[in-house]
């Protein structure tokens, strides 16, 4: 067994190189597909709600609502009704959509495909310091996976008592300056966890 693990001679360094790297790119592979972007008409009705009172009331229940969930605001126009705020944190808080063409290499699956090249060329490369090398990258730590959020609030008042909502939201994960993944929120959690938090903000007035 320990031969099999750390092999000594050139031939067994490539296979064990070879090993490791197919079953690194099985796993890749094997990651969970992201959610597909919904039709726009799904869409757009997860995103929109209206609410009794004009665009000022709602608008300040929107930011309590953004401020609720630990979003940051970058931008308040209360002119024309629109409010984007932002979060950074190292805890997953919303699944991202899967915006690519069906065909195409997810971002994992294409960093399964580089590793597996680059290890089939250290491996027949060969030589100890080559092995050495890699194995001193490989002892090097990884940052934590990073996630940012950005959501964008519209209001428009449809009369002097109601007004309505339309709230979009986008994110990335990066890690140690590697943009990992992008894409839209569509959890319909995300959506309504928002408008419940508007709700009590006017409830509280």
């Amino acid at each position: 067994m320990y031969r099999f693990i750390h092999p000594k001679t050139k031939m067994g360094k490539s296979f064990h190189f070879l090993l490791v790297s197919y079953l690194s790119l099985s796993l890749f592979a094997c990651t969970p597909p992201r959610p597909e972007k919904p039709p726009s008409t799904i869409a757009r009705a997860m995103e929109t709600r209206s609410y009794s009172g004009d665009l000022s009331r709602v608008l300040k229940a929107s930011i309590n609502a953004l401020q609720d969930m630990n979003y940051t605001i970058d931008v308040l126009n209360s002119d024309v009704g629109l409010i984007t705020a932002s979060r950074t944190t190292e805890q997953e808080h919303a699944v991202l959509d899967n915006e690519k063409a069906a065909d195409e290499l997810s971002g994992f699956q294409k960093l399964g495909v580089l590793i597996f090249f680059a290890v089939l060329l250290a491996a027949i490369s060969g030589g100890e310091s080559s092995n050495n090398g890699w194995n001193r990258g490989n002892d090097k730590e990884k940052g934590p996976v990073v996630y940012r959020y950005r959501v964008t609030v519209n209001l428009n008042e449809l009369n002097q008592t109601e007004t309505q909502i339309r709230v979009s939201a986008t994110g990335e994960s990066e890690q140690d300056g590697s943009i990992l993944q992008t894409g839209g929120v569509h959890e319909p959690e995300f959506f309504q966890k928002f408008f419940a938090n508007v709700n009590k903000a006017l409830f509280l007035e």
